[in-house]
């Protein structure tokens, strides 16, 4: 077999050139590999990073937790030391001639803040005691049960009638309006600041008619009763002329009770004229000009002008420590506390 000239200058190039390209080969590989080693320290140190944020960031959870449990731990023992050491006001008489007072704050109903049983029961337990000289009924409501004001007021009423020597003060701060003032009626006197809201004597019930709205909107009112006015208050079907003039009849009764207890209560210091039975609302000023009130007078000032240096009794609905608990810190930490205090 013969060469050429050609052939055997080929065969010599590609000798020459066979080393170059197996370095370059290999200079190739090595980079690929370094690049992948800087690729895999990045993941490392990145992996590395985040799991020493995570370790870090579990402790400070962790002694936030203790910290919560200590101070969870803290207000329970200091509830329990106040359960323990709680003073009832039967324990601060000290055989001294006291004035009781009683503070009595929003709305007027069963549950609500001014429930009757635990006023009619605070004022028995004030009378109770041999040494009280006067009663103070710091009042301050809206209204609300008609029931529960009526309740309230005999049972002021009678203490008044029977104890005629120990005179029972109503003082107003914001508003004692409808119910508000139906109790206060039955005090001996009753005192307001000169921007307190006071009367709103009346009686009021209010709904909605949405008969035309559910025809416009093409809906039929299923409703089955048995007894003919037994829905004649329902929102979704006209009233009748008889159902309305018997519900104004309940109205004016409850109105009327209301009016006579009024009057009652505040005998010759009454001045009527057209607004007072009305519903109308009256400034402390207007009050005192109407009969309403007997004077501008703060809590303090009739302590002071009325009862001075006697002791003040505070007569307080009693409350399970657990309830001024849980109503100073909120729910959420009671039961947290209680998730934090469980066994595990």
């Amino acid at each position: 077999m013969s060469w050429t000239e050609e052939e055997e200058k080929v065969v010599k190039e590609n000798s020459y050139s066979q080393p170059e390209q197996n370095l370059n080969k290999e200079a190739s590989a090595n980079t690929a590999t370094n690049k992948t080693q800087d690729v895999n320290e990045s993941v490392m140190s990145l992996l590395e990073k985040v799991l020493l944020e995570n370790v870090q960031e579990k402790r400070r959870a962790r002694r936030w937790k203790l910290f919560f449990r200590f101070a969870f731990l803290a207000l329970f023992v200091g509830a329990i030391f106040f359960s323990v050491n709680k003073v009832d006001y039967t324990d601060t008489l000290n055989n001294k001639p006291f004035v009781a007072v009683l503070p009595l704050n929003g709305v007027i109903g069963a549950g609500q803040q001014i429930d009757s049983d635990t006023v009619v029961s605070l004022l028995n337990d004030a009378y109770e005691e041999p040494l009280l000289k006067g009663v103070i009924i710091r009042l301050n409501s809206p209204g609300g049960s008609p029931v529960h004001s009526g309740i309230i007021y005999d049972a002021i009423n009678e203490k008044r009638v029977s104890f005629s020597d120990i005179p029972i003060i109503v003082v107003v701060e914001d508003i004692v309006a409808s119910g508000g003032y139906y109790i206060a009626a039955a005090a001996d006197e009753i005192y307001v600041d000169k921007a307190s809201l006071v009367g709103s004597i009346g009686v009021i019930s209010s709904g909605f008619d949405l008969s035309g709205l559910i025809e416009k909107v093409g809906i039929q009112r299923r409703t089955f009763i048995a007894g003919e006015n037994k829905a004649f208050m329902d929102p979704f079907v006209p009233m009748s002329e008889e159902a309305k003039g018997k519900w104004q009849s309940v109205l004016d009764e409850t109105h009327q009770q209301f009016i006579k207890a009024v009057k009652d209560g505040r005998g010759e210091k009454l001045k009527e004229n057209q607004d007072v039975f009305s519903g109308m609302v009256f400034s402390g000023v207007q009050s005192v000009d109407l009969g309403l009130s007997d004077g501008l007078l703060s809590y303090h000032k009739v302590l002071e002008q009325k009862f001075n240096g006697t002791d003040v009794i505070y007569f307080e609905p009693y409350k399970e420590p657990w309830e001024e608990f849980a109503k100073s810190i909120g729910v959420s930490v009671i039961l947290e506390l209680v998730s934090t205090l469980s066994l595990r």
